[in-house]
């Protein structure tokens, strides 16, 4: 009887040490708490575009988890980056900080170091795991430049169709990004690599805004690259891009979206005409990217001091083809983007990046643009 009850107790002992194990696993905490999580935001909400996207996905993850969140939105103020980084992670306030792109990267991954209890996800840039291990953090960026190239590819060959009355006879397109960092670079990057696949002879006008906000800038700035003779311009300038979508139905020329599908956009707010302009969008399924890292870290199943970069094959990156681009791109041309894309998911072609380039390159890069 003795000796039962030694082994009974045995067996309770290791099946309450392996509940407090698989408990320790997860994230979850008791059915009266709520996770919380912060989101900082490096310009504004409502922007109905990055941020926004960004945003959509953590508040999705707050549906479906039940979790508490907060955005801090910092307004394009570089002074407010590194005091807002670590006055959150001081704090202990939050069971996960989400903080992102390159304008941020710096701080936080000064907050990350600082604060080795603190968990953190940084968005649409890279942490430097070959300088420092971070441990409690972990980076996922969409791959750009692959979304970028596709975008290139359709818009040199859009641009020497002949019988459309958008198109003129040059072969020059356009780019207009917001503040001049790797993640834009790397935009640029792709779309040039992309055009020049097409045809060397292809010139690729670019221009920065110098902020994400700034429409009338991004505005005045697509106007001059029409009137230099681009017919097809690619906004990736954040809320600053819709000075390129205005400009693009100004002068009767293309204009080419990011991060959302920017002529359906335009439909569904009434603005047809708007949406008559917008040839394509490069989409940006950051959303989605969160939401998942989101899921992995309440489920317990997260791999911190890791970077991942989704491109085209695991749906990180994708071109819009719906019906405006379906009216406005020939068929050939379609077939050869649809082409592009299966050569860059089977690795048949390697879209050069930005990311980790040196200065040097991008700038060989930016110079082939103009060749």
């Amino acid at each position: 009887m003795e000796e039962k009850m030694k082994k009974s107790a045995i067996i309770i002992s290791l099946f309450l040490i392996l509940l407090l194990v698989v408990s320790g696993c997860s994230q979850k905490p008791a059915d009266d708490e709520k996770l919380k999580v912060v989101v900082i935001i490096n310009t504004n909400l409502g922007d109905k575009a990055f941020s926004d996207l960004v945003w959509g996905g953590v508040t999705r993850a707050a549906e479906d988890f039940n979790l508490e969140i907060r955005a801090i939105e910092l307004g394009g103020d570089p002074t407010r980056q590194e005091p807002t980084l670590s006055e959150v992670s001081e704090s202990g306030e939050w069971d996960l900080v989400i903080s992102g792109t390159f304008n941020l990267l710096q701080a936080t991954a000064a907050a990350a170091r600082e604060y080795p209890e603190q968990k953190f996800v940084v968005y649409d840039a890279a942490l430097d795991f070959s300088a420092y291990s971070y441990p409690n953090a972990v980076s996922i960026l969409s791959k750009q430049n692959e979304g970028s190239y596709l975008a290139g590819v359709m818009a040199a060959k859009l641009t020497q169709v002949q019988g459309n009355d958008k198109i003129n006879p040059q072969k020059i397109i356009g780019f207009v990004g917001g503040g001049e960092n790797a993640a834009i670079n790397d935009f640029l990057i792709g779309y040039i690599a992309g055009a020049k696949s097409v045809d060397p002879e292809v010139k690729v006008l670019f221009s920065y805004v110098g902020n994400f906000t700034d429409s009338a800038k991004a505005k005045e700035l697509t106007l001059a690259q029409y009137d230099q003779g681009a017919d097809i311009v690619y906004a990736v300038a954040g809320s600053a891009s819709y000075g390129v979508y205005e400009a693009s139905q100004l002068a009767k020329r293309y204009s080419i979206g990011v991060d959302q599908d920017r002529a359906l956009q335009f439909e569904a707010e009434g603005n047809l005409d708007q949406a008559n302009h917008i040839v394509t969008s490069v989409v940006k399924h950051l959303d989605i990217l969160i939401y998942n890292k989101i899921k992995e870290f309440v489920e317990g199943t997260i791999k911190y001091g890791e970077h991942q970069a989704a491109g085209i094959a695991l749906n990180g990156m994708g071109l819009a083809k719906n019906k405006f681009y379906e009216q406005f791109v020939p068929a050939d041309i379609r077939a050869a983007v649809d082409e592009a894309e299966q050569k860059i998911i089977s690795g048949a072609i390697v879209v050069p990046t930005a990311i980790g380039m040196s200065t040097e390159d991008v700038n060989e890069w930016k110079n082939k643009a103009s060749q």
